[in-house]
This record gives C-alpha cells, structure tokens and sequence, in this order.
C-alpha cells in the first residue's frame, strides 16, 4: 500500500470512528434539514424540494438500526457511507481504465 493510499485510509477511519461526535449536538447535522427546518429557517420551501422530498428515502433513517445503540448505529451508518463511496469510486476508476 502506498504512503498516500496509507494516510488516507487513516483519515478515514478517524472520520468514522469520530462521527458519533454529531450525537453531542443539539438540532439537525448541517444539510439535512427537513422541509419543515427549511420553512423555520427561510420562510419557505424551495419548490425543487417540495418535488424531490417523495423521492428521497434514507437508506438508514436517523442513522439509527432498531436495537442497536446510537452510538453504534452511527459507526454502522458511517462505515456503510465509506464503503459505498469507496465502491462507486472503484467502479469509476474501472471505467476509466477501459475507456482510454
């Protein structure tokens, strides 16, 4: 493995070993308000929302799996993100290859 695949790799297991740190605060995580923060915040909904909002389901609501704890759910849900992003961004770089 390389130094820099080697760091990276470190930083993300940081990132996730950190993400319970968002259950100390109060209130939503920064972007992902709901429609009704939205409206308390800016005085309405902006119409692209509106359309999008029976779209949109969360693959783990809340980041919380009925009968784990908080704590555990978040890593979990981190975790899923991480190898998610990791997996599409193995396939773009496969494509890539094959195409040049």
């Amino acid at each position: 493995m390389s130094q820099t695949k080697k760091y990276l790799l470190i930083f993300i297991l940081a990132a996730i070993a950190l993400t319970p740190l968002g259950l100390i605060a109060e209130g939503p995580a920064w972007g992902e308000w709901s429609a009704e923060e939205i409206q308390a915040m800016i005085g309405y909904v902006p119409q692209s929302i509106e359309q999008t909002k029976p779209l949109i389901a969360a693959f783990i609501p809340d980041y919380e799996i009925s009968g784990v704890s908080a704590l555990v759910s978040t890593w979990i849900s981190a975790a899923i993100g991480a190898g998610l992003l990791f997996a599409v961004m193995a396939i773009i770089k496969k494509s890539a290859k094959r195409a040049s």
